[in-house]
C-alpha cells in the first residue's frame, strides 16, 4: 500500500514538473540554511563537551572587589588554591592547572625549525582532566616527569614532519636542558575555550624563586584551575568550605575583597564575557540564528502549501475522482502526505549536496570546522531525520485536510467554494513571509552601515600603512634605538616608533591604580598605562591638545607622561602644567601588585581621546609614559611605510633585527588588519543576515508567485467579463496587483517595530554607533514591493492578456 502512494505520487511530480521544481527547489534552499545554520548553533552550543567528564569539570573563578565596590572577574587564581584543596575536599576527584608565562623560542635539537610559542606549563594531572583525544603517549604519565613536553598533532607536523615523535627533543631558548616529547595530541578542537600548541610539565621549573613562590601562593591569579567533582559533589557546598580555607589563609586586609566560585566548564564559552581579558561566545546571536534558521524552512513549508492550493483546481477532478471510487479521506490525506515527504526527501538529498560543497566556505568565514559526514555526532542526523519528518508534516498537512474534505459532486463539476477563511490563511502566510524579508533587509542594512561606520570613524589615529614589528627577545629590546635608527633610514620608512602595547592590542593591557590631589579614593582611579617614545604621537598621528611631548630641549624627559582627556577629566586637570600624580600599583589581568615605590610622575602634555580597543568599547582613561618605566617592558615597533615595495621593505626590516639578533624570528602584521580581527563576529553576522535576508526574499517570492497563479486562476472569467466591457490591459494589471501590494504593505506595518527594536538592541553592543534613520525603513518597503510587483508581473500581465472568450467558455 506505501508503495503504490509513493508511485502515484512519483507520477504526479513529473506530470506538474514546473511546480515539482519549484517546491523541491524551496525546500531545498530551506533545509539547506536550516542544515548550515544547526551545524553552527549546535558547535557553538556544545563548548568544551568532548571531554569524557565534562559535566563534572568547573573553573575556580574570582570576583575581586575594589575599595570603590567595582567589580572585576578572572578566570584564574592562586597555586594552592588546587594543590590544597584536592587534598582537604574529598569532593574533588582531580585538579588540573595550566598557566602561560610569556613567549619563547622553541626548536629541534639541530634548528631545522625554529619558532615562537607560548610557553604554556600544566601539572600532572592535566590531561586526566581535560582529556583531549591522545594520538600516541600515555596521558597518566606525559606530564609527570621534569623536562616533558606534549605536543599537538600539528605542531608535531611543525617540527618534526611526523607524529611519530615520542623520545624527541626540543629546546627551548634560555634553557639549558632540552625537553623530552611524551605525547601527541590530536589538534585541539575549535569549540573548546582553552588552546596551545604544546604544553610543558610544570615540574620542569625547578627553580628556588618558583618552588619559594607557589608553596605560600594564596592570592596570585596566576593560575588556570579546573575541578573534576564526584558525581554527587554539592558545588554551592563546595565554594563555602572553599572560600572558608582560603580566608583562613589570608590577610585581614584581603579576605573580605575576593568570593571564589565554581563555573562549569560548559558554561565558559558564553558566561565569560564579563571577565577581564577574556572573550566568548554571544548566546543572543545563537537564539537569533535559531530563530532566521527555523524561520527559513517554515517559509519554504509555507510555500509548499500555496503551491500545492494554488493549483488545486487543477487537480480537482482527479481528486474527485478518487473519492467516487471508493478513496477514504484517510487514503488521500496519506497520498498527500507521501507526495509531500518525496518532494521533502529530493529536496534534503540536493542540500545535503550544496552543504557539501558549501561548508569549505562557509568554515573559512566562521572559522569553524564543520562537517557532515558519517562522523558527525549522532545527534546532528537524529535530528535531520526529524527534521524531514517534520518538514514533511508541515508542508502536506493542510492541503491534505483541506483538499480531501470536499464533496466529490463538487470537484467533480469543479465547483470550489474557496471561502474568505481558505484565501485569508494564505495571505496571512504570504505577510508573515514578507515579514520576515522586511525585517532581514532592515537588518542587514543597518549592520552593513554600521560596519561602514566602524571602518570610516576617526579613531583618534590612523592605522592604515601601520607595520607592527614584535620585539621578542632581550637583545632586540636593548638595542630598540639603534633598530628605530636603521628603520628610519630605510626610504620606504616615514616614522617609527617603540611601545609597550599598540592599538588593536590582542593581548592584556596594563592597568594602574592613579592618584592626585582631586582623587578622594585610597586606591586611585583605574586607567590604562602605555609606555611610548617620542616618537609615537608623531607616528600614529595622535593630536597633542595642550602641553607637551616626551621630549624636551633635545632630550627625553624620562618622568613625564602624558595624559588622555578622559584621564585628564577623572584626575581634574585642564592644563597641562607639570602637575604631579602617583601611580602606587599596577594590575595585570586582575592581578592587583603594589610597586615597591610608587612610580610619581609629572603631566606635561594632554593628547586627545584616540580609540586603542574596539568600538565596542568606550575610550577608557589612559596615561602615556616614557619607555623607559617600572610598569611594562616595549614590546612593538611601529613603522609607517609607503605602499610601494612593502616585500622589499619586510625583507630588510628582518635583516636589520637579524643583525642585532641572530636568533630573533621576525614576526609582524599589518595594523589595519589587526584592527579588523576586533569586528570578526560582526562580519559573520553581516555574511549571515545577508545570506539569510536573499534567502528568505527568493522563497518569500516562490509563495507570492503561488498566491499569484492561484488568485489569477479564481478570477479568469471576473477578467474576461471586465475586458468585454472595456477595461485596459494596465487597469486589469492594476486591479490584480493592488492585492498583493497592500499584503506587503502590512508585512511592513509588522516588520518595521520588530525591526527597529532588534536592531537597537543590536547596536547597544557597541560603544559608538549609527542612529537609525527612516529611510531604512522606507528603503527595505520599497524593496520589497518591488520585488513582489516583479514576482507577480507573469502571472498578471498572462491575465490581462488572455483572450476573453476563452476565459468565458462554459465548461
Amino acid at each position: 500500500m506505501l508503495k503504490n502512494y509513493f508511485k502515484i505520487a512519483w507520477r504526479n511530480l513529473m506530470r506538474h514538473k514546473v511546480f515539482s521544481f519549484i517546491n523541491i527547489f524551496g525546500l531545498m534552499v530551506g533545509l539547506t540554511s536550516f542544515l548550515l545554520i544547526a551545524l553552527y548553533i549546535f558547535d557553538e552550543l556544545t563548548f568544551d563537551s568532548f571531554h569524557t567528564h565534562a559535566d563534572h569539570i568547573y573553573r575556580v573563578v574570582n570576583k575581586k572587589v575594589s575599595a570603590e565596590g567595582k567589580e572585576a572577574k578572572v578566570a584564574s587564581v592562586a597555586y594552592q588554591i588546587s594543590e590544597t584543596g584536592k587534598t582537604t575536599f574529598p569532593e574533588i576527584k582531580k585538579a588540573a592547572r595550566f598557566t602561560t608565562s610569556g613567549r619563547t623560542n622553541v626548536g629541534t635539537q639541530e634548528n631545522t625549525n625554529v619558532f615562537y610559542e607560548n610557553f604554556s606549563i600544566a601539572n600532572s594531572n592535566f590531561l586526566e582532566v581535560l582529556d583531549f583525544d591522545l594520538l600516541a603517549g600515555d596521558r597518566k604519565t606525559a606530564l609527570t616527569a621534569p623536562n616533558s613536553v606534549v605536543l599537538t598533532e600539528e605542531s608535531a607536523m611543525k617540527y618534526f614532519n611526523s607524529t611519530n615523535v615520542i623520545g624527541k627533543a626540543i629546546k627551548v631558548d634560555g634553557d639549558s636542558l632540552p625537553y623530552t616529547v611524551t605525547a601527541v595530541l590530536k589538534d585541539i578542537p575549535v569549540n573548546s575555550h582553552i588552546s596551545f600548541n604544546l604544553i610543558f610539565s610544570e615540574s620542569s621549573l625547578t627553580g628556588k624563586r618558583f618552588r619559594d613562590f607557589i608553596s605560600s601562593d594564596w592570592s596570585s591569579d596566576n593560575f588556570t584551575t579546573y575541578f573534576l567533582l564526584d558525581e554527587k559533589a554539592d558545588t554551592k557546598n563546595l565554594e563555602a568550605k572553599l572560600n572558608q580555607l582560603i580566608k583562613s589563609k589570608r590577610s585581614q586586609e584581603e579576605k573580605d575583597k575576593y568570593a571564589y566560585s565554581l563555573q562549569a566548564i560548559k558554561d565558559i564559552h558564553f558566561y565569560s564575557n564579563d571577565f577581564q581579558g577574556a572573550s566568548g561566545g554571544n548566546l543572543t546571536y545563537i537564539y537569533i540564528f535559531a530563530v532566521l534558521a527555523v524561520f527559513v524552512l517554515v517559509i519554504a513549508c509555507i510555500n509548499y502549501m500555496n503551491l500545492t492550493t494554488a493549483r488545486f483546481a487543477n487537480r480537482a477532478r482527479e481528486i474527485g475522482v478518487r473519492k467516487t471510487a471508493g478513496a477514504s479521506r484517510e487514503n488521500l490525506i496519506k497520498q498527500f502526505i507521501a507526495e509531500a515527504f518525496l518532494v521533502t526527501f529530493f529536496a534534503l538529498v540536493l542540500a545535503l549536496l550544496v552543504v557539501q560543497t558549501s561548508l569549505p566556505y562557509f568554515n573559512n568565514f566562521t572559522h569553524k570546522k564543520l562537517t557532515l559526514d558519517f562522523g558527525t555526532d549522532y545527534r546532528i542526523w537524529i535530528g535531520v531525520g526529524i527534521m524531514v519528518i517534520v518538514a514533511s508534516l508541515m508542508s502536506g498537512m493542510y492541503p491534505a485536510i483541506f483538499q480531501s474534505r470536499i464533496k466529490p459532486i463538487l470537484l467533480l463539476r469543479n465547483k470550489i467554494n474557496v471561502g474568505k477563511g481558505n484565501l485569508s490563511i494564505r495571505r496571512f502566510l504570504v505577510i508573515f513571509q514578507f515579514s520576515l524579508s522586511i525585517i532581514m533587509i532592515v537588518a542587514t542594512t543597518i549592520v552593513y552601515l554600521q560596519m561602514k561606520y566602524v571602518d570610516t570613524k576617526d579613531m583618534g589615529f590612523k592605522k592604515d600603512q601601520l607595520v607592527i614589528v614584535d620585539i621578542n627577545s632581550g637583545k632586540v629590546r636593548r638595542g630598540a634605538e639603534t633598530i628605530k635608527r636603521e628603520f628610519a633610514k630605510l626610504s620606504q620608512v616615514k616614522n617609527v616608533s617603540v611601545s609597550s602595547r599598540v592599538p588593536g592590542e590582542w593581548k592584556n593591557l596594563a592597568k594602574v591604580r592613579v592618584k592626585n590631589e582631586n582623587v578622594t579614593s585610597l586606591e586611585g582611579k583605574d586607567m590604562y598605562f602605555l609606555g611610548i617614545d617620542d616618537q609615537f604621537l608623531k607616528t600614529y598621528d595622535i593630536q597633542l591638545l595642550k602641553g607637551r611631548n616626551l621630549i624636551n630641549t633635545g632630550t627625553v624627559d624620562s618622568t613625564a607622561v602624558i595624559i588622555n582627556e578622559s584621564a585628564a577629566k577623572q584626575l581634574g586637570i585642564t592644563q597641562a602644567s607639570n602637575q604631579i600624580i602617583e601611580i602606587p600599583s599596577v594590575d595585570f589581568g586582575g592581578s592587583i601588585e603594589k610597586l615597591d615605590a610608587s612610580f610619581n610622575v609629572r603631566v606635561v602634555g594632554i593628547v586627545k581621546d584616540f580609540n586603542f580597543q574596539s568600538l565596542h568599547q568606550a575610550v577608557s582613561p589612559m596615561v602615556l609614559g616614557f619607555r623607559n618605566n617600572p610598569i611594562q617592558n616595549i614590546d612593538y615597533f611601529s613603522s609607517r611605510v609607503t605602499t610601494e615595495n612593502i616585500a622589499e621593505t619586510l625583507k630588510q626590516m628582518d635583516n636589520i633585527l637579524h643583525s642585532i639578533d641572530a636568533q630573533h624570528l621576525f614576526e609582524y602584521h599589518f595594523l589595519d588588519q589587526q584592527w579588523d580581527l576586533f569586528y570578526q563576529q560582526d562580519q559573520i553576522q553581516q555574511t549571515i543576515f545577508l545570506i539569510v535576508a536573499i534567502l528568505t526574499i527568493l522563497i518569500a517570492c516562490l509563495g507570492l508567485f503561488g498566491l499569484a497563479t492561484y488568485a489569477a486562476e479564481q478570477r479568469i472569467k471576473e477578467i474576461g467579463v471586465r475586458k468585454v466591457l472595456g477595461a485596459s490591459i494596465s487597469s486589469i494589471i492594476v486591479i490584480l496587483t493592488k492585492d498583493f501590494v497592500k499584503l506587503v504593505l502590512i508585512a511592513a506595518l509588522i516588520a518595521f517595530p520588530v525591526a527597529g527594536w532588534a536592531m537597537h538592541s543590536w547596536l547597544q553592543d557597541f560603544a559608538y554607533h549609527i542612529e537609525m534613520k527612516w529611510w531604512v525603513f522606507a528603503l527595505a518597503g520599497i524593496i520589497a514591493i518591488t520585488i513582489a510587483l516583479l514576482t507577480i508581473s507573469y502571472q498578471t500581465i498572462r491575465a490581462a492578456l488572455m483572450n476573453p472568450v476563452k476565459s468565458l467558455k462554459s465548461e
